[in-house]
């Protein structure tokens, strides 16, 4: 694909991931400034998105089209709306502790839904905004990269490891042990009082994720392990008894 067709696709995710948020729809003009660009191509690629059916427009502002919704029940996949929060609420109970469900879409992370403890506002809002998270720096975004597909891994470690070298090297280092005892960890590396520990669902870039505060000099933290040794137990046990587990649905 041609340099050409790269900004064009980066273009189109922002302008969805924009109109996604918008508390207010937005204008073209709007969305010509979120991407940087004259409103006169900014309309062409609007126009085909919609006639795509990933945007509509109502009034002369644009809201998220049907065209995903679509492309999901055509999968027969599970969407964001399936997630079962009240098995997330249990899960918590479970093993004491918070248990977040994040994904990892492109180049970031995404927490999809939250159980448990609130954690400090600063923190919190960040599951409650689905605000995207650095995928080298949280226990979920490390381990959905070490276990997708080695192209896709390489196109996106080769991309954010300009922006975070030091956070890319520290992955390609725990990469072989990640991938094969399927965990893995936060030490404050997103967040200097939080570590977090990430086990994978079924669903291929998804996974659950448990937290509790840092441990003053580092390392681990008895409590977050023993979390994440029950709710790998649990998810073990619920794979043999039914071939699902929170995030399959």
């Amino acid at each position: 694909m041609t340099s050409t067709g790269h900004r064009s696709l980066a273009r189109a995710d922002r302008l969805l991931d924009h109109v996604a948020r918008s508390a207010t729809a937005p204008t073209l003009t709007d969305l010509a400034r979120v991407i940087g660009a004259p409103v006169s191509s900014t309309q062409d690629l609007v126009r085909e998105l919609c006639v795509l059916g990933y945007l509509r427009v109502v009034d002369s502002r644009y809201r998220t089209g049907l065209r995903m919704h679509v492309l999901t029940v055509v999968a027969g996949a599970p969407s964001t709306a399936g997630v079962d929060y009240d098995d997330l609420v249990r899960l918590s109970r479970l093993v004491q502790a918070p248990v977040t469900l994040a994904a990892l879409v492109g180049r970031e992370v995404f927490y999809l839904d939250h159980a448990g403890p609130r954690a400090p506002t600063r923190l919190q809002v960040v599951a409650d905004d689905h605000r995207p998270r650095p995928t080298l720096r949280t226990a979920a975004g490390r381990l959905l990269l070490a276990l997708c597909d080695e192209p896709v891994r390489r196109r996106i470690l080769g991309e954010l490891a300009v922006a975070d070298p030091v956070a890319a090297r520290a992955f390609a280092t725990e990469l072989p042990l990640i991938r094969r005892h399927r965990i893995a960890r936060s030490d404050g590396l997103a967040d200097p009082d939080i570590a977090a520990v990430a086990l994978p669902t079924t669903q291929p870039d998804i996974a659950l994720m448990v937290t509790a505060r840092r441990a003053p000099r580092g390392g681990r933290v008895p409590v977050l392990e023993r979390a994440a040794q029950t709710l790998r137990a649990e998810i073990d046990q619920r794979g043999a008894d039914t071939s699902e587990v929170p995030g399959t649905r």
